[in-house]
């Protein structure tokens, strides 16, 4: 078994649409007062500007994702 963790934050440009960056291996534990301020910086800094569209105009939210992946075979060329 393999598993992997994630930390995703969660935003959307200035059409509404869905964005989203995310973090592998992020410490454990994090709260709303920790990366709700680090999500406004990166929305406050304008570096994601795509042709004038603001990539990441509103921090949403912000999640924890773990991926489980149980093997059913493998051959010996992917090993």
């Amino acid at each position: 078994m393999n598993e992997s963790y994630n930390l995703e934050l969660l935003f959307e440009n200035e059409e509404g649409k869905a964005r989203k960056i995310t973090i592998r291996r992020p410490l454990d534990g994090l709260t709303e007062e920790v990366v709700s301020p680090v999500m406004q910086a990166i929305v406050d800094s304008d570096l994601f500007d795509d042709e004038g569209l603001d990539r990441y105009a509103v921090a949403s939210s912000a999640r924890y994702v773990r991926t489980t992946v149980d093997e059913v075979f493998t051959t010996a060329e992917e090993k």
